[in-house]
């Protein structure tokens, strides 16, 4: 076991239901004629499409669009003044291409450069606009180095974990997205399912295996479900050699506290055997 992940909160609504002619929209409003946000959504309340935020003086504060209900596409935020704060893309839910910050003077603050949801570079500047020292972030191919070997094998091992941390907050925020939750777990006593995933590089799910299942035969259903409804998690990041990884996932509910999930990412020797 190489991480394990603290306690985390259900939020969202998830579905596979896009089949509807024209997107539902959730609206919020300040006041009458006084609009706070605008989410297009699917059947089941789960964000798919374009997403708006005002400030209530009616400049608009933030535009997305959501596929999935994971952010997909063009984002932009602005000041309350209307002036540009940060726009980027995103796609599948990780960053791609150039993102940008801007000061509320309308002067670039920052640039970084996204590939695959890494960062590879970043480029800052002063209060005037003028570049600052770039800022590169180790992209972990094998260039050549000075080091020596346990030196350069030492830096492998933490190349290797924060890509793990990278990709397993990645499946994370994807399993979130689809797992739902009824209100009456919350009036009933915790539950726990723990499933072990065997993950191909490109995100496939190759088997699923329940190594631990709750008394409630209701929440296990619901728990199985939620890998059915996943059609691929996300692919490895570069710094992950191996083919193939097993991921251990716990479907917690808490009974009258809020439900939570926790996942790791188990090392060789801890993975489940491949599925028949």
């Amino acid at each position: 076991m190489i991480n394990s992940y603290p306690k985390l909160f259900a939020f969202g609504f998830a579905c596979l239901l896009i089949g509807c002619s024209s997107p539902l929209v959730q609206k919020g409003e300040f006041a009458p004629n006084q609009p706070k946000y605008s989410i297009e959504v699917d059947k089941a309340g789960h964000k798919q499409g374009k997403e708006i935020w005002w400030y209530s003086s009616g400049v608009k504060k933030y535009e997305a669009t959501n596929n999935f209900g994971i952010r997909d596409g063009k984002f932009s935020a602005w000041y309350s003044d209307g002036t540009k704060w940060y726009e980027g893309f995103e796609y599948h839910g990780k960053p791609e291409s150039t993102l940008t910050y801007w000061n509320s003077n309308g002067l670039v603050k920052s640039t970084a450069l996204f590939r695959d949801g890494i960062q590879l570079e970043r480029q800052d500047f002063d209060d005037e606009g003028h570049p600052k020292e770039m800022h590169g972030i180790a992209t972990l191919e094998r260039f050549p180095t000075l080091q020596g070997d346990e030196e350069s094998e030492a830096e492998d091992v933490r190349h290797r974990k924060a890509g793990l941390q990278i990709w397993a907050t990645r499946v994370r925020q994807t399993v979130e997205s689809f797992w739902v939750l009824p209100k009456q777990f919350e009036k009933e006593r915790p539950y726990r399912s723990v499933a072990k995933i065997k993950v191909n590089r490109d995100g496939r799910i190759l088997g699923v295996i329940w190594s631990e299942k709750s008394p409630s035969q209701t929440f296990n259903n619901l728990a199985n479900q939620t890998f059915k409804r996943i059609k691929r998690l996300p692919a490895f990041p570069p710094q992950i050699q191996e083919q193939t990884l097993d991921v251990q996932y716990e479907f917690i509910s808490l009974g009258k506290q809020s439900p939570r999930r926790k996942l790791e990412v188990l090392e060789p020797d801890q993975q489940a055997p491949p599925p028949p």
